[in-house]
């Protein structure tokens, strides 16, 4: 008896469709692809309990005459490829022939459509893939796909689905992002459930427009560069240092106009962007890479988020050049660490109390050093070396040696600081209060945590969809207004530790850097609290350390076999 056999094909489609659609966002997503390959001016998405109940999608594009219509719900209908070579030149958003088969696998699905030049449109309805029905309908154009009771017949897949609430919150940010794409056509999306709400208008205009539109940031801070360099050009419209975010939710990518979320090109991006924005944050705005179709391969994930190119060195040299051209002259916008080229000579320290001044390596006056409990001098069992690329710290003790992460070791000792100062209900009014530039994820977070974090000495005015910071706990200062926008973009694991997830985050912020420079004085003050209190990883759970044996090193080296 075989152990392995041929699954059903109403297994093979499910579980195909479960690749494509995730969500009822994901639906959203390739009709809207599909509208923009129809040519649409104008697209319209009508939503009902977050898309779970139903997902309408109207474009007034080019339409599909009836024998298209019969054909375009089934596996590997396309009209945009016609052999293998063809993947590797995609010039529409859909080639597959899998997101409509897919959606109509797992819901109740009906297209209306009416072809350019024709008399009359037809509606098919489709129930789990089986045509139920065809017949003309009145719709004087374009095509109309209403999505009902999304994985009405995959229940393992239904159980993942959010609440309404977060699943519009999807859709609406699916929505916004793929409007980037083409801010020429009109969007609306809206609600039907008790009553009507529209989340989002676009009537169609400039790019900038549509940027300050949707992250609310004025477009006087958006600056754009083009940069060509066959094969690639590059667009970019972002904030420079003037405005930037504590997060990266507002940076969209764009390759030949598909939206993409692609871990690499935005790691290639931030390598790009560090030079010029430091620790400052991130900016806001969008990227547009063109490039010849035949180098890139957007045959690479399912839900057609991820692309890959031919030569991605080129491009990251590309990109480094477009965001140096926005700086202009400047080299370097975030203000570079102090460094004193006589204290790179190794020197006595005894008297180090009277010519220095923190003990954790304080960036700002937040926290008085005068308050911090400085060690007495005594006898130390360990040697510090000097530091590796001004991040690591290298340290004798014993026949062992240490390489310690100068921030995350910073960072443990700012958190442990500001833990034990911590006093509950302590706080202080803010000179003004301080507007949090929050997402509507972050919107929605923050309604849902107020509460605990007026516990822990925060204070806020709420006016509309505006959030102002008025109250900070003791000891801390405007700067903790990021760590709160960074905290409410991501959702909490715990409400129970989030007294821990804020100091950790302030610590961050206040901590020496990767690339600091570090008196003497203070690397050793920083590493007798690291010995002497045995630390082990960051508040975050990242290591301190590494230590390697001299054995170890002999061993490597061939002194000892």
């Amino acid at each position: 008896m075989p152990k392995i056999s041929i699954l059903p094909e109403e297994i093979r489609g499910k579980i195909a469709a479960g690749e494509v659609v995730e969500r009822p966002a994901s639906v959203v997503k390739e009709l809207v692809e599909n509208s923009f390959d129809a040519q649409a001016s104008y697209i319209r998405v009508v939503i009902k309990e977050g898309g779970l109940k139903e997902i309408s999608v109207y474009d007034d594009g080019e339409g599909m005459d009836l024998e298209d219509l019969k054909l375009c719900y089934h596996h590997f209908a396309t009209s945009k490829i016609k052999n293998l070579a063809d993947v590797f030149k995609i010039v529409t958003y859909g080639f597959r022939g899998e997101a409509l088969a897919s959606i109509a696998q797992v819901s109740r699905m009906s297209i209306a459509s009416r072809r350019e030049g024709q008399d009359i449109a037809y509606q098919i309805e489709v129930e789990g893939g089986q045509e139920l029905n065809i017949k003309p309908v009145n719709l004087k154009k374009g095509t109309v796909v209403v999505v009902r009771d999304l994985f009405f017949n995959l229940p393992a897949r239904k159980a993942f689905l959010k609440s309404p609430k977060t699943e519009t919150l999807k859709i609406t940010e699916v929505v916004k992002g793929l409007s980037l794409s083409h801010p020429e056509i009109r969007f609306e999306l809206k609600t039907q459930d008790e009553k009507e709400k529209i989340l989002f208008s676009w009537e169609g205009g400039t790019l900038p427009r549509l940027l300050q539109k949707i992250t609310g940031i004025d477009q006087k801070y958006f600056k754009e560069v083009r940069l060509e360099n066959p094969p690639y050009i590059i667009d970019l419209i972002l904030t420079d240092t003037s405005y930037t975010l504590p997060h990266t939710k507002y940076i969209w990518i764009f390759v030949n106009q598909r939206w993409i979320k692609d871990e690499k090109i935005v790691k290639i991006l931030l390598t790009a962007l560090k030079p010029f924005y430091g620790n400052l944050g991130f900016p806001a705005g969008v990227v547009f890479i063109k490039a010849p179709y035949h180098l890139i391969d957007v045959n690479v994930h399912p839900a057609k988020w991820e692309v890959r190119f031919r030569d991605e060195k080129a491009l990251h040299q590309l990109l480094s050049s477009a965001v140096e051209k926005i700086f202009s002259e400047k080299k370097f916008f975030y203000r570079e660490t102090f460094y004193d080229e006589k204290l790179n000579t190794k020197e006595d320290i005894l008297d180090y109390k009277n010519d220095w001044q923190p003990l954790v390596s304080l960036r700002k006056e937040a926290l008085s050093i005068s308050e911090f409990q400085l060690p007495t001098f005594k006898t130390r069992d360990f040697k510090y070396l000097g530091s590796f690329l001004q991040t690591y710290l290298l340290v004798e003790r014993g026949d062992k040696l240490y390489l310690i992460d100068q921030h995350a070791l910073s960072e443990r000792l700012m958190f442990e600081e500001l833990k034990r100062r911590y006093k509950k209900g302590a706080c202080q009014e803010c000179l003004f209060p301080l507007s949090l530039r929050l997402t509507q994820e972050g919107l929605v977070n923050f309604k849902n945590k107020k509460e605990a974090l007026e516990e822990i000495g925060f204070g806020f005015e709420v006016s509309e969809d505006k959030v102002f910071l008025t109250k900070v706990p003791a000891g801390f200062d405007e700067e903790v207004r990021e760590v709160l926008e960074d905290l409410l973009e991501n959702d909490f694991r715990d409400p129970k530790v989030l007294l821990d997830e804020v100091l950790a985050g302030y610590a961050c912020k206040l901590a020496k850097k990767k690339g600091d420079f570090l008196h003497e004085a203070e690397v050793y003050q920083l590493l007798e609290r690291f010995f002497e209190d045995n630390l082990q990883t960051c508040p975050h759970g990242r290591p301190l350390y590494w230590m390697i044996e001299v054995s170890e090193i002999e061993k490597r080296l061939k002194r000892k076999l």
